[in-house]
């Protein structure tokens, strides 16, 4: 009896004390796993330390927390109404009333700018008492740059509320109370008001990624409870599959939650992981130790036939294992995450399926039915005639398909889009798209200006003008629709005190009156604008409306805006706030997800070449495992779904699905060319022995993946359509081109 032979053998002679303790250990792992929320907000990307992630913190130290909710309210006719100046301060409240909501900023609480016969008139555009005069708020709010086209649209229907989000040390985990607070308290006026945000869009790819996880995890399940039935043809095998799946997903999640952790656009992949890997490690078991075997009874059958394939099983665990391992050295959290928790999970796989099929095949009910892979058998068996008959023919369709791909990935995009993962019928969507259609650009871009000293300092004059400058020069560009900073409070001043007429909107030249402007207005003492100077007064706050658009555009469009600016030296501009992290976000995870790709690339194929004992065996695995990941990316360049943080992870998953496959197709080439020691043969039952458990499993995991295209958030559908893609693509690798290679060049093994 081999070592092998022992542990099967230890596992069903002491079956109630293991069941006993993967039952304990499932009820301890329940209760991390009922920890494991949804995050998929910036700072999981980065490290503590990380400089962008610091800047971005020190940002909100001084300005408070740059997560505005932005909600519109569209009325029928122009805002300057009594009826509607009313709706707008009742909703102003009543958002402001909102736990969780620091500040609200609307022409219903904001103060104007205006010249009266006493002077300087500062007082709030509309009291909710007092006599209401729709002319002069009308001509108060057009002639105020400050309001008109920032809180306001050109066409006077649409008024913006900007509803701050309270600072707190973890926003994430009160971000969908507060919105789903938000919402109900906007429902109850009964106004008609769009709501967006990016906080908006992370609440929503939250709340859907978590519905459709659970739903759509429920129905793969369901769909492989049906297709491994039709093939099993016995109910019993399947309970154990599903049981097996059950089993390694509770520990994986469990361990998840007690760590701490929260699943996110990259890590949702997990459970799918452990589905993939349990259901093809039960296939292998129960498909080889169900076959008849002639003068052998059906207990030692059963137990050599689990023995036979444990080896290919755990070499098939541990390359995928350390290919997942090696994402740990990425710099990014969530990627690491992803590669330690995943290698863990591949482990947890294998000896939940050794467990479940070592017991479960104690009982003669456990076995599938001979006669349930007849369709399977007559469709390998074909594959392996044309790779034994044609092998140059079918390596130059897979010359053709590797161009094929190259002509994709030159198409390919390196972005990501967050409100793109939404449906266009998605609420959040459409809101977005209504009030960029009636207001315009919403989506806030913050920049800081430092000035050389303070406020009194001799330079400020220099680079408030300058500032003006830039301002005038951003507004004329089509990607911007306003601007704000303490500048427009100066220059409506200047207009005030001149003649109040355009022309007048603008900075005094000479410093001594710019210097009086300065101190005869105090921008912290009105609560319609956000906080627009640094405490000290040293650093100057410009915000700039654009179109929400994605990752890479923003990135464009601060480089184009930056180069704008003429400021002086010591006071260059500098992009802060949410935006610039979440194009950092963005390169981070392509350029950390590639770079891991490579190294797991390379730890695979080095394990292949140590646990097989041939370099030569290894190379001719890596055109066959290769070819799924590239006509996955070239797919994707064609069909423009671009590499983002949900699909970028897509390359290292195919490589696990593909290089279980190609390991248990060697295994049995290595063992059917040391019993014939003839190529030819050993090809052809390599192809018809371990190819009837490959299309097994890639049949069930290819119909479980497609059910994840009903999804409502876009990535998922994409990463479940690309899946099931990729695992027909590596069937044909493992049984069509690996068989045709070894055949045309027939190394010396």
């Amino acid at each position: 009896m081999n070592r092998a032979e022992r542990i099967v053998g230890f596992i069903q002679n002491h079956k109630w004390w293991v069941l006993l303790a993967v039952l304990m250990s499932s009820v301890v792992a329940t209760r991390g796993a009922l920890k494991v929320g949804v995050d998929n907000s910036l700072e999981i990307w980065f490290v503590e330390d990380d400089p962008n992630l610091e800047t971005y913190q020190a940002f909100q130290e001084e300005y408070g927390n740059d997560e505005v909710v932005i909600l519109a309210l569209r009325t029928e006719g122009l805002l300057f109404t009594e009826e509607n100046m009313a709706s707008l301060h009742s909703l102003t409240e009543t958002v402001e009333s909102v736990d969780g909501i620091s500040e609200a900023h609307s022409l219903a609480n904001a103060r104007g700018i205006d010249g009266g016969p006493e002077g300087l008139d500062l007082s709030p555009l509309y009291v909710p008492d007092k006599a209401f005069d729709a002319e002069r708020l009308q001509k108060r709010v057009q002639e105020n740059p400050l309001f008109h086209g920032r809180l306001l649209s050109e066409d006077g229907k649409t008024a913006l509320i900007m509803a701050k989000m309270a600072a707190t040390e973890n926003i994430d985990a009160v971000r969908d109370d507060v919105l789903k607070r938000l919402s109900t308290a906007v429902e109850s006026t009964g106004l008609p008001v769009h709501t967006a945000g990016m906080g908006v869009i992370y609440s929503a790819l939250n709340r859907l990624s978590l519905e459709d996880s659970t739903v759509f995890i429920a129905a793969s399940n369901l769909l492989i409870f049906v297709v491994l039935g039709l093939l099993f043809r016995r109910i019993v095998p399947v309970l154990i599959t599903l049981a097996v799946i059950g089993v390694a997903s509770l520990w994986l999640m469990g361990l998840y939650g007690a760590a701490g952790k929260s699943t996110n656009m990259v890590t949702m992949v997990l459970p799918t992981l452990m589905l993939i890997i349990g259901v093809a490690d039960c296939v292998h078991f129960l498909g080889h130790a169900s076959k008849p075997v002639e003068g052998i009874g059906r207990e030692q059958r059963v137990r050599e036939g689990l023995a036979f394939m444990f080896w290919p099983c755990l070499i098939n665990s541990l390359t995928t294992a350390a290919g997942f391992a090696s994402l740990a050295a990425a710099p990014m959290p969530v990627v690491r995450d992803l590669g330690l928790f995943a290698a863990i999970g591949v482990i947890g796989a294998f000896i939940a399926s050794l467990i479940g099929c070592s017991i479960g095949l104690l009982w003669e009910k456990a076995e599938p039915a001979p006669k349930g892979r007849v369709s399977v058998k007559k469709g390998v068996s074909q594959l392996a005639k044309i790779a034994g008959k044609s092998p140059k023919k079918v390596l130059l369709g897979g010359l053709f398909l590797l161009l094929f791909s190259g002509l994709g990935m030159t198409k390919l995009q390196v972005d990501t889009y967050s409100i793109g993962f939404l449906k266009e019928s998605h609420p959040v969507h459409q809101d977005s798209e209504a009030i960029e259609e009636h207001f315009g650009p919403y989506t806030p871009l913050e920049f800081l200006v430092e000035l050389p000293g303070d406020l009194e300092s001799d330079t400020t004059p220099e680079v408030l003008r300058a500032v003006a400058h830039w301002q005038d020069a951003m507004e004329k560009e089509s990607a911007v629709g306003w601007t704000r900073s303490y500048v427009d409070a100066l220059r409506r001043l200047e207009q005030v005190w001149t003649d109040n007429q355009v022309t007048s909107y603008r900075l005094p030249e000479d410093d001594s009156k710019l210097f009086q402007l300065m101190l005869g207005y105090d921008p912290s003492g009105n609560p319609g604008l956000p906080k627009m100077l640094s405490e000290n007064q040293d650093e100057l706050r410009v915000t700039v409306g654009i179109p929400m658009g994605t990752a890479q555009e923003f990135k464009t469009t601060i480089e184009r805006l930056s180069d704008l600016a003429e400021l002086p030296a010591d006071s260059s501009p500098e992009a802060t706030g949410y935006l610039p992290l979440y194009v950092k976000m963005m390169e981070a995870v392509v350029e950390s997800q590639l770079s891991s790709f490579g190294l797991a690339f390379f730890v695979i194929f080095v394990m292949l070449a140590i646990l097989f004992r041939s370099l030569r065996l290894a190379a001719l695995a890596v055109p066959a495992n290769l070819l799924p990941v590239l006509m996955i990316l070239g797919i994707m360049g064609l069909s423009g779904i671009a590499l983002d943080v949900a699909t970028v992870t897509i390359s290292a998953v195919v490589l696990g699905l593909v290089v279980d496959d190609t390991t248990q197709f060697l295994y049995r080439f290595k063992h059917e060319l040391d019993q014939s020691g003839d190529m030819d043969v050993a090809v052809q039952r390599a192809v018809q022995g371990a190819g009837e458990a490959l299309a097994t499993t890639t049949v069930v995991l290819s119909l479980g993946f497609l059910v994840l295209t009903l999804t409502a958030v876009k990535s998922i559908a994409y990463f479940g359509l690309l899946c099931a893609i990729a695992l027909v693509v590596a069937l044909l690798g493992d049984l069509l081109i690996l068989p045709a290679m070894m055949l045309f060049f027939r190394p010396k093994l």
